[in-house]
């Protein structure tokens, strides 16, 4: 089977078109749920994460990168989405919406939906150390990479681009939507392989997956007017402390 170079070269083209015209997701969500002061009630923030709980109870968090941000929802009314901060409230104010609009979440965690051992290779970005601990007891290669966190067992940042081209799995930490390298890193996966956003800060957004070849994202909801939560948040705590108070939801 022959294919003429002139398709190959537009099979290219169209493919960079695609990639140099794809719009920031965060942008998108902003536009999907534009703010309004009236639907929120309350707001924390600490060294680990940002929450946001609207009138109608509903909590979004989102991942402050280790370093607590300001919290006032008002600069929602003109963000700046260059600006980090303003990336991390989208999100949680987006998250507080969206997660709780699926009609049908699937519940349970990544490791219980995604038969890993299938996989030749699995690249992991953003160190998920329940997770890697799964990979490591039931030994399936893995692949992890932190930019932030220091484990003795991550792969060094420089193979990063040649282990994205081989996996035919990718698990990407969905703080990838706040430091504005989301884009950057599905575009370096092969076509056909698995991607799955994963993380408190993932938006279930079904535009990640028509979109981004998201393959499934993975978020978490909360009880309604669970205060505990935004009181741990706002004492600088991580995931650890609330993810029992959570509902680990995927879509």
């Amino acid at each position: 089977m022959f294919i003429h170079i002139d398709a190959v070269n537009q099979i290219l083209y169209l493919f960079l078109i695609y990639i140099y015209t794809m719009k920031d997701p965060v942008t998108l969500l902003y536009e999907t749920y534009p703010f309004d002061a009236e639907k929120i009630l309350a707001s924390a923030c600490g060294e680990a994460y940002v929450a946001v709980m609207l009138a109608s109870g509903r909590i979004g968090v989102c991942s402050t990168l280790g370093k607590p941000i300001e919290t006032d929802p008002q600069v929602l009314t003109s963000p700046d989405l260059k600006n980090r901060d303003h990336r991390m409230l989208v999100t949680a104010y987006a998250n507080a919406h969206i997660n709780y609009e699926i009609e049908n979440p699937i519940p349970g965690d990544i490791f219980e939906q995604v038969d890993f051992a299938s996989k030749k290779s699995t690249v992991m970005i953003g160190y998920f150390p329940p997770l890697v601990e799964k990979f490591r007891k039931d030994g399936i290669t893995l692949f992890p990479f932190d930019q932030l966190k220091d484990y003795p067992d991550l792969t060094p940042q420089s193979q990063l681009e040649e282990k994205l081209s081989k996996a035919d799995c990718v698990i990407i930490s969905a703080t990838a939507l706040i430091n504005s390298t989301f884009t950057e890193i599905i575009n370096q996966v092969k076509p056909g392989s698995d991607i799955f956003m994963l993380g408190p800060s993932t938006p279930l957004y079904s535009g990640l997956i028509s979109e981004y070849r998201v393959s499934k994202l993975f978020g978490m909801t909360f009880r309604l007017f669970d205060f505990e939560v935004l009181g741990l948040i706002g004492k600088g705590m991580g995931t650890q402390s609330f993810s029992k108070k959570s509902y680990k939801v995927s879509l």
